[in-house]
């Protein structure tokens, strides 16, 4: 799912130590959040430290770490149980709508966000 470029940035709280060791290692910052509509609607989020910065994604600065945010919403064909899931890009007519409003990462690159 494409979000466009015009979206706003959420407000983005990245640890100090996180962004040092980009900027050390000379690595870009990719930020994964993630809705998934299923029997339930699940926020997932991830983060890595990449050579290469990702295809498609918003960008944007942190200091002087380059920063990208690639937010996807997932469906499930099936609710768990012996079918497990089976996830699909979930179709969203306004993907920035949907976009977070802040993103939190923490220095083993474990985080969260948020639309409060």
């Amino acid at each position: 799912m494409e979000v466009k470029e015009e979206v706003r940035i959420p407000e983005l709280f990245i640890s100090p130590e996180l962004i040092e060791r980009a900027r050390r290692e000379g690595k870009t910052l990719v930020l994964y959040p993630t809705l998934k509509f299923s029997c339930l609607i699940a926020k997932r989020f991830r983060a890595e430290l990449s050579e290469v910065p990702p295809e498609g994604g918003v960008f944007t600065k942190v200091g002087d770490v380059d920063t990208y945010i690639v937010f996807r919403a997932v469906g499930s064909r099936f609710c768990g149980g012996d079918r497990g899931f089976e996830d699909f890009d979930f179709p969203i007519k306004e993907p920035e709508r949907f976009f977070p409003k802040w993103i939190k990462v923490n220095p083993d690159l474990s985080g969260d966000f948020g639309y409060v």
